[in-house]
């Protein structure tokens, strides 16, 4: 067990340094194997919605394929990964992780209010973080590295390892 952890924060450690390529599609990857990455090192026992770990996209973006891609071929704390389009604000809190891209077709504070407890809000827009995501991804001197915001992650219940943190640039 011990073994696998330190696999998996190697694994995170070589995703903080990649450099962000020209391709949306190399981008949507690596982000999604970001989000993969993130859930083994948070606490989620507190919180379970049903027998699937739930990766909700709100709108259209190209990480639905990618996330797919490992939903196809991987579990989350034994359970079977299902990915789905957010289109109503209804569906926003029928979800473990919610990620919010750049171009949400909700404001942020809407899609905040309606996430509730359990869930981990992920997004993509320069000052997310700061605003009250728990993880933003973003793009610093051509590499993809990623924000945490500890008080956002603790409002939604959840913790975060601190081997995951010690990788996050921390924001308020």
């Amino acid at each position: 067990m011990l073994f696998k952890k330190i696999f998996l924060f190697m694994l995170l450690s070589c995703f903080v340094g990649a450099t962000v390529g020209q391709n949306i599609e190399q981008e949507a990857n690596l982000k999604a194997a970001f989000i993969y990455n993130f859930t083994k090192y948070i606490d989620w026992q507190r919180y379970g919605h049903g027998t699937n770990f739930v990766i909700g996209v709100v709108g259209d973006s190209p990480i639905l394929e990618s996330l797919n891609e490992i939903a196809n071929n991987g579990t989350i704390n034994n359970k079977r990964i299902v990915v789905k389009a957010i289109n109503k604000g209804s569906e926003i809190n029928d979800c473990d992780i919610l990620f919010i891209p750049k171009d949400s077709p909700f404001p942020l504070n809407y899609i905040l209010q309606k996430a509730g407890p359990g869930v981990l809000t992920i997004s993509e827009e320069p000052g997310y973080a700061e605003e009250g995501t728990a993880f933003n991804f973003v793009v610093i001197n051509n590499r993809l590295k990623f924000e945490a915001n500890l008080k956002a992650i603790s409002s939604a219940g959840l913790k975060a390892g601190s081997q995951l943190l010690k990788l996050a640039i921390i924001v308020q």
